[in-house]
């Protein structure tokens, strides 16, 4: 299978700079201009590797020969905005208030309780070396019980943290509510023990 012309890295920049995205981070522009293709499609598990703005199409990298096909995958170049620090382990999603509209509250406690009936596995995916495992929830279950995310195929990073961290408040209500019972069950054996004597 034949991989994309050595021009794609260059062809991402051009559109990055004629479509106003300036705030793209410098190691980013390097890690874009240094990658191969086969090193691109390496970088999202050997599987095709398309950059879409709206509904059109700016770049294909078709998955280069003899890496493993982890299934779809795709870089949407849109108000979300990707960071990627090529000395780190970095993943950088943007949460800035100022591009998020339509904001609600959640509740903590029913967050928990999707958890608590949200089916977790362990798994491999497909053409993956046996050897290696993962542990999570299945994307359909995830949508179905969050109803949050664009697919019911695959679950949103900035949706498991959200569901984690609204847990962990969950978690702490709970730890807060039982030490106040536990407070007053004290001072109630207190009173009882100084009425005995």
């Amino acid at each position: 299978m034949q991989h994309q012309p050595e021009n794609t890295n260059k062809k991402l920049l051009n559109f990055l700079q004629v479509n106003h995205f300036e705030s793209i981070n410098p190691n980013s522009q390097n890690l874009i201009e240094d990658l191969t293709d086969e090193e691109l499609a390496a970088c999202v598990g050997g599987c095709d590797l398309s950059v879409t703005a709206g509904s059109q199409e700016v770049i294909n990298v078709p998955l280069v020969e003899g890496i493993p096909v982890l299934g779809e995958c795709s870089v949407r170049i849109n108000s979300l905005g990707v960071e990627y620090d090529p000395n780190g382990s970095q993943r950088s999603v943007r949460s800035d208030r100022n591009i998020k509209e339509a904001i609600a509250e959640v509740n903590p406690q029913e967050i928990l309780k999707g958890i608590a009936n949200l089916p977790i596995t362990s798994w491999q995916y497909k053409n993956e070396n046996t050897s290696i495992r993962h542990i999570g929830p299945m994307a359909q279950d995830f949508a179905a019980t969050f109803q949050v995310g664009e697919s019911d195929r695959t679950i949103n990073i900035v949706d498991g943290m959200g569901v984690s961290l609204a847990a962990i408040q969950a978690l702490y209500q709970l730890m807060q509510q039982k030490d106040s019972q536990i407070n007053e069950l004290r001072s109630e054996l207190h009173q009882l023990k100084q009425q005995m004597h």
